[in-house]
């Protein structure tokens, strides 16, 4: 089963399919017995109710955080980003 995320930028919109068992900040599968977290998106413009974004809970070899820590990042410093520009 896929779902479909939409985000927007600027005036375009794009379209993103992935597996319910994909990162969402990778793109690459979740795999059997890997940690991972699951994020609750409401959209209070359709009633279906809240979908979910899944991440990587564990660090790569190369790399000092993990899917989730890059995303919680990318949400905390985007605010700041915006205004400053």
């Amino acid at each position: 089963m896929a779902s479909i995320a939409t985000l927007a930028q600027d005036q375009d919109v794009l379209v993103a399919t992935f597996s319910p068992h994909q990162c969402a900040y990778c793109r690459t599968p979740i795999g059997l017995g890997e940690r991972w977290v699951r994020e609750k998106i409401y959209e209070p413009s359709t009633a279906d109710g809240p979908r979910y974004h899944r991440y990587h809970a564990d660090l790569f070899a190369e790399d000092e955080l993990s899917c989730w820590e890059k995303h919680q990042l990318q949400r905390e410093t985007a605010p700041v980003a915006e205004c400053a520009a």
